[in-house]
Protein backbone atom coordinates (compact mmCIF):
# COMPACT_ATOMS: atom_id res chain seq x y z
CA UNK A 1 0.00 0.00 0.00
CA UNK A 2 1.28 4.05 -0.17
CA UNK A 3 3.50 5.43 2.00
CA UNK A 4 0.81 8.13 3.46
CA UNK A 5 -0.84 7.11 6.30
CA UNK A 6 -4.48 6.85 6.83
CA UNK A 7 -6.87 10.02 7.72
CA UNK A 8 -6.91 11.61 11.04
CA UNK A 9 -3.67 9.99 12.19
CA UNK A 10 -0.80 13.01 11.38
CA UNK A 11 1.21 13.85 14.90
CA UNK A 12 0.38 16.35 17.09
CA UNK A 13 2.87 18.83 15.46
CA UNK A 14 1.44 17.81 11.62
CA UNK A 15 -2.07 18.93 13.05
CA UNK A 16 -0.86 22.33 14.87
CA UNK A 17 1.55 23.07 11.87
CA UNK A 18 -2.12 22.61 10.05
CA UNK A 19 -3.93 24.51 12.10
CA UNK A 20 -1.43 27.49 11.99
CA UNK A 21 -1.04 27.46 7.90
CA UNK A 22 -5.11 27.35 7.87
CA UNK A 23 -5.20 30.48 10.21
CA UNK A 24 -2.21 32.10 7.94
CA UNK A 25 -4.52 31.60 5.05
CA UNK A 26 -7.61 33.13 6.96
CA UNK A 27 -5.47 35.83 7.95
CA UNK A 28 -4.18 36.64 4.32
CA UNK A 29 -7.45 36.32 2.64
CA UNK A 30 -9.51 38.91 5.05
CA UNK A 31 -11.00 42.06 3.59
CA UNK A 32 -10.06 44.62 4.83
CA UNK A 33 -6.32 43.28 4.85
CA UNK A 34 -5.06 43.59 8.69
CA UNK A 35 -1.62 43.25 8.83
CA UNK A 36 -0.09 40.36 11.17
CA UNK A 37 3.37 38.64 12.27
CA UNK A 38 4.48 35.25 11.97
CA UNK A 39 6.75 34.11 14.73
CA UNK A 40 9.30 31.25 14.12
CA UNK A 41 10.64 29.26 16.62
CA UNK A 42 13.79 31.12 16.56
CA UNK A 43 12.13 33.97 17.68
CA UNK A 44 11.82 35.79 14.49
CA UNK A 45 8.64 37.88 13.57
CA UNK A 46 7.96 38.98 10.29
CA UNK A 47 5.45 41.64 9.52
CA UNK A 48 2.84 40.57 7.17
CA UNK A 49 1.67 43.91 5.38
CA UNK A 50 0.10 42.67 2.83
CA UNK A 51 -1.72 39.67 1.82
CA UNK A 52 -1.31 39.55 -1.74
CA UNK A 53 2.62 39.26 -1.06
CA UNK A 54 2.56 36.04 0.80
CA UNK A 55 2.37 32.99 -1.52
CA UNK A 56 1.88 29.37 -0.07
CA UNK A 57 4.21 26.69 -1.86
CA UNK A 58 4.52 23.18 -0.39
CA UNK A 59 6.00 23.10 2.55
CA UNK A 60 6.49 27.20 3.16
CA UNK A 61 5.36 30.42 2.54
CA UNK A 62 7.01 33.03 0.20
CA UNK A 63 6.61 36.64 1.12
CA UNK A 64 8.36 39.89 -0.86
CA UNK A 65 7.96 42.55 1.37
CA UNK A 66 5.75 45.87 -0.31
CA UNK A 67 8.34 47.67 -2.50
CA UNK A 68 10.05 44.92 -3.46
CA UNK A 69 13.29 45.55 -1.42
CA UNK A 70 13.53 42.54 0.49
CA UNK A 71 11.83 38.72 0.30
CA UNK A 72 11.92 35.92 2.95
CA UNK A 73 10.90 32.24 2.63
CA UNK A 74 9.24 30.78 5.97
CA UNK A 75 8.98 27.01 6.60
CA UNK A 76 5.90 25.93 7.60
CA UNK A 77 7.49 23.64 10.14
CA UNK A 78 9.36 25.95 11.90
CA UNK A 79 6.12 28.65 12.53
CA UNK A 80 4.87 28.26 15.84
CA UNK A 81 2.78 31.56 16.19
CA UNK A 82 0.90 34.32 14.76
CA UNK A 83 0.29 37.53 16.31
CA UNK A 84 -2.91 40.04 15.28
CA UNK A 85 -1.95 43.79 16.56
CA UNK A 86 -3.85 44.47 19.45
CA UNK A 87 -5.45 47.63 20.03
CA UNK A 88 -6.09 48.33 16.66
CA UNK A 89 -9.72 48.49 17.02
CA UNK A 90 -12.27 51.20 15.21
CA UNK A 91 -13.96 53.30 17.49
CA UNK A 92 -17.53 54.63 16.45
CA UNK A 93 -16.96 58.64 15.80
CA UNK A 94 -18.75 60.94 17.82
CA UNK A 95 -20.91 63.16 16.39
CA UNK A 96 -20.57 66.71 17.45
CA UNK A 97 -23.24 68.61 19.30
CA UNK A 98 -25.41 70.97 17.10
Amino acid sequence: MGSRPPYGDATMAESGSMNVVSAILDLKGRDPFVPFNIVMTIGDRYRIESGENLVEMKTEFFYARPGGESFVFLRKAEIVAIERPEGRTRRATRRKAS
